[in-house]
């Protein structure tokens, strides 16, 4: 999630805790190659408001060499999720904070940093420009996509059993993982962090794959993760509104979509750990994601 402020000079986009002045050239450039918006179907729900399971992508482990040089011979858990809906350079920042995150070990009672790891979200640091979410609304940023590889680790580290010690959720719903296995990301102030609650180190394994448009997070460690299922169930679907705008410069055109629009959900996430006592619940919490509307731009007012 990233703020929006208004300058003299334009707007300025906040990817970090002061903003970033960006001119509307620099937007307009920003925005090209870039999908405004990407649509989300409402999710098809089964008895009792309760979406159906997500098919996992599944891929070959990545990290088994690396986990067995530090005699880490479990995969805790690993989750993959595609990036179909990012722009060139947003891709890119998907692969940087794989490459980032790869190798990453968590010592015993350690807190791992997920802005301390592959932050800041700058161009100084090698990132590009890439879409955020702001409010109800898809904006070009600095840094776009890093919430993907925060998103799709926090969803891994859901099926180990490890704390987290922060996690925000988006304001909208992402298109990669189910509503309550996201987080967003925003220098310090919007940080993703958990701890190792072992006595023996957790290691971090990433790998994005461009071609097929993939990222993949594992978890090692030196003992087997408890049997974690994740749940999800929707409370509630806000539907989106429809924005016209006018344009005068689409010269007889009668019209242009510039987002398609998302529903908005409200829905609760929980697990369910199997014990040597039986099945055990841990409640997650309520997710609420605002619904964004549908933008068509038209050549005439519609009043």
């Amino acid at each position: 999630m990233h703020r929006i402020c208004l300058t003299a000079a334009g707007v300025a986009i906040a990817s970090s805790v002061l903003c970033r002045v960006a001119s509307p050239a620099a937007l307009a450039n920003a925005s090209k190659g870039v999908v405004t918006s990407h649509h989300m179907e409402t999710p098809q729900l089964l008895k009792g408001g309760v979406t159906p399971d997500t098919p996992p992508i599944h891929v070959p482990p990545i990290g088994t060499e690396q986990a067995k040089k530090l005699s880490l011979g479990y995969l805790l858990a690993q989750q993959t999720t595609n990036f179909n809906h990012a722009s060139a350079s947003q891709a890119k920042n998907i692969a940087l904070v794989a490459r980032r995150l790869n190798g990453t070990v968590v010592k015993p009672n350690g807190v791992f940093s997920y802005y301390a790891t592959v932050g800041p979200y700058t161009a100084e640091n090698g990132y590009h420009w890439g879409r955020a979410f702001s409010g109800d609304r898809i904006i070009p940023s600095m840094g776009g996509g890093v919430c993907q590889g925060a998103s799709t680790l926090y969803s891994a580290l859901l099926r180990t059993g490890l704390p987290v010690i922060e996690r925000h959720a988006h304001s909208l719903k992402v298109p990669y993982l189910p509503p309550g296995e996201d987080t967003t990301v925003a220098s310090t102030y919007l940080n993703f962090r958990f701890r190792n609650n072992r006595s023996t180190p957790i290691l971090i394994t990433a790998k994005a794959d461009v071609t097929k448009r993939l990222i993949t997070v594992e978890l090692w460690g030196a003992t087997p993760a408890p049997e974690i299922t994740v749940h999800h169930k929707i409370l509630a679907i806000y539907p989106y509104r429809t924005i016209y705008q006018h344009d005068s410069s689409l010269h007889g055109e009668e019209s242009r979509v510039l987002a398609p629009g998302q529903d908005g959900i409200k829905g609760q996430t929980w697990l369910q750990i199997k014990t040597e006592d039986g099945v055990k619940t841990k409640d997650l919490g309520i997710d609420t994601y605002k619904p964004s509307p549908r933008i068509i731009v038209v050549d005439r007012d519609l009043d």
